[in-house]
């Protein structure tokens, strides 16, 4: 009869409230006192984020890796193009050079030789100026290869800095589950009578006699 008793006044009285977290699904175990919970939780986010930050690294690593190849063929084109602008200038200018030279030096001042040396020195520092223009494109193509990496990165920094701001455990606002037993969940192991002996003093105030 106690025992029938008991597990009435179990079903009819107890709950249990554990603490489930909306963002991980987990919920809290009978005895898990909150901040164990969170701790736990803490636990959970760092695998969590761990895996989202593997997956966000490998989402933008192959962007980041064509651009940087980009920009390290851009790198190499704009030294090659500086290395034969360089070398037109010193062309142009010694030919230029040797052209008057040779006109205020020559027995006669103008002629074919002179005109056609004249004209190859032209034309030699017009493709100096046309390198000078290929230099200023390659730099100009490095710069925009450059600008596109920062945007990249910048937006990669973004998204890890949001997820970072999802995973926080302590802050996140925890629902409650309140369980209540069924009659067929109820097992009572043992019911016993226990005799605890207590004095009462003369003003009526109960004692423990065991101690």
């Amino acid at each position: 009869t106690w025992s029938k008793d008991f597990a009435g006044w179990l079903f009819r009285t107890q709950t249990l409230t554990l603490y489930k977290s909306p963002s991980f699904s987990l919920t809290s175990r009978p005895t898990e006192t909150e901040r164990d919970f969170r701790v736990r939780l803490q636990q959970a986010a760092r695998e969590a984020r761990d895996q989202q930050a593997e997956k966000l690294r490998q989402k933008y690593a192959p962007k980041l890796a064509a651009l940087g190849e980009r920009k390290r063929r851009a790198e190499q084109a704009k030294e090659r193009e500086a290395a034969q602008a360089k070398q037109s200038q010193i062309q142009a200018a010694i030919s230029v050079g040797a052209t008057i030279l040779g006109a205020f030096l020559g027995r006669k001042a103008v002629s074919a030789s002179t005109i056609g040396k004249a004209t190859t020195a032209v034309r030699g520092a017009g493709r100096a100026i046309q390198a000078s223009n290929e230099v200023s494109a390659a730099e100009e193509n490095v710069a925009a290869i450059d600008r596109q990496l920062a945007a990249l990165e910048g937006q990669f920094s973004e998204e890890t800095e949001s997820m970072l701001s999802v995973f926080d455990p302590l802050l996140e606002a925890l629902d409650t589950v309140a369980l209540k037993p069924t009659k067929s969940n109820i097992t009572v192991r043992l019911v016993a009578l226990a005799w605890v002996p207590y004095w009462q003093e003369g003003q009526g105030r109960l004692v423990s006699a065991w101690q």
